[in-house]
């Protein structure tokens, strides 16, 4: 019952939140969007009591992509802050989902190998898409670290299929997803309907991961 209430309110914050993107409350906006995020972790502790390898990992990446979230509501001068907490993040929940499954065996078959060379694919095309824009924000600096990251988020939707549970892998795609509809916005071509494209795909990869652990 205690499970099925934090979920309804992550839910509600979550459409809150939305509303505040929508009619342009920006003060809601800050308050919901870590307020959710703090919903997530909460549960996923609550849920989990942190008893396996594989919770404690989640929460710790969790606790990161809160600190990102928060890093990326600042002035521009904070968002390599948050570029690199996030990508802490997705290490930590690299490390979580090689420690707390066997892996190992699936990283040489057929279907693994084919996966992460489709997602090198994605990941180089995706980069070379955005280069040019990333260096007229920032320069060589900022394409290095967003090359960066783009390996990172890439390795940890790869770590998810080789781990073989359906909701990691849903979670991580919906993160893939968000990221990348998030740099397009920011770097190359902003569009009206991408920051709840963003929210909606990214709080249901975070809120997918916490539910992975309860």
């Amino acid at each position: 019952m205690i499970t099925f209430l934090f979920w309804f309110i992550i839910c509600v914050a979550l459409l809150y939140l939305l509303l505040a993107i929508y009619c342009k409350l920006r003060i809601a906006k800050y308050i919901l969007k870590p307020g959710t995020m703090v919903l997530i972790i909460v549960l996923a502790v609550y849920g989990s009591e942190l008893g396996t390898t594989l919770s404690r990992w989640v929460v710790i990446a969790l606790i990161f992509s809160l600190l990102g979230d928060i890093f990326l509501m600042l002035k521009e001068k904070w968002f390599v802050h948050g570029l690199a907490s996030f990508l802490i993040a997705h290490l930590v929940y690299i490390a979580g989902f090689w420690g707390g499954f066997d892996v190992e065996e699936s990283v040489t078959t057929l279907t693994s190998v084919l996966t992460g060379a489709v997602l090198l694919f994605i990941a180089i095309w995706f980069l070379l898409v955005l280069s040019d824009s990333v260096k007229t924000h920032g320069g060589i600096a900022l394409l290095i670290a967003v090359a960066s990251y783009i390996a990172i988020i890439s390795l940890m939707v790869w770590s998810a299929c080789l781990a073989g549970v359906t909701i990691l892998i849903f979670g991580s795609l919906l993160f893939y997803i968000s990221d990348a509809v998030l740099a397009v916005n920011r770097f190359k071509h902003p569009f009206p309907s991408a920051e709840y494209i963003v929210m909606s795909t990214y709080f249901t990869a975070q809120a997918l991961f916490a539910w992975s652990i309860i």
